[in-house]
């Protein structure tokens, strides 16, 4: 009796090491399969880490990049506006010079001939004396007059715009003043070639009779003049 009842405990018991054994072993291979995963996720998000990493240093280039082009569109963009602003001041001043550019044509009239001269071409500003361009552009009233009207009388009137004299006061008195000493200069020029002195006449004209508004730079420089008239009667 006691040995059958050993034998039916022995059975019992190795039952139960078997469950447990069988047990232990699935839960091995459940650890191993979650192991596996997250190794494999561990590996995955490296990866992708990784990726992460490249595709920051990329942008990052890709911002120095777009950075360092916004500086040169800056820079182009302000040499373009140079360019078009110097283009502006030089068609200007070329607009300036062509008003005031002698044409060499006499204005023709029934009792007298005049040809004018822009006072800029003739003389520096607020100056009264002959520029090296002016003395050239009277050389060819002097030819003129010498070929056609070499035996009429001459008066040289000067003109000024309205501006009152500010930065060479103390040069000039005002602008009758000035427009007398530029009429002067260019009859002293046209006798130094050869024109009889008796024979010129010089009229100091200041700030009248306009031949142009007195509101912009170009209207005032038209205003700004040495006339060279010859009476024919």
């Amino acid at each position: 009796m006691k040995r059958s009842g050993f034998i039916t405990l022995g059975a019992a018991l190795v039952a139960v090491s078997m469950m447990s054994a069988g047990c232990c072993k699935k839960e091995k291979e459940t650890i191993a399969a979650l192991q596996g995963q997250y190794n494999e996720l561990s590996a995955r998000n490296k990866d992708i880490q990784s990726k992460l990493a490249q595709a920051k240093a990329k942008q990052m280039d890709l911002e120095s990049q777009a950075a360092q082009l916004g500086v040169k569109n800056t820079a182009i963009l302000n040499k373009d506006r140079e360019i078009a602003r110097l283009k502006s001041e030089l068609q200007k001043q070329s607009a300036l010079a062509a008003q005031q550019k002698p044409t060499g044509q006499w204005d023709v009239g029934r009792h007298a001939d005049r040809i004018s001269v822009g006072s800029d071409i003739l003389f520096d500003s607020g100056r009264a004396k002959l520029t090296a361009k002016g003395r050239g552009a009277i050389d060819k009233v002097v030819a003129d007059i010498k070929s056609r009207y070499a035996s009429l009388p001459v008066r040289v009137y000067g003109y000024t715009d309205s501006d009152p004299i500010k930065r060479t006061k103390k040069l000039w008195t005002d602008n009758l003043d000035l427009s007398a000493n530029r009429a002067m200069a260019v009859t002293r020029y046209l006798t130094s070639k050869g024109i009889s002195a008796e024979k010129v006449e010089t009229v100091a004209m200041g700030s009248t009779r306009f031949v142009a508004k007195n509101d912009t730079r170009t209207s005032k420089a038209k205003n700004r003049r040495v006339e060279i008239v010859v009476i024919k009667d």
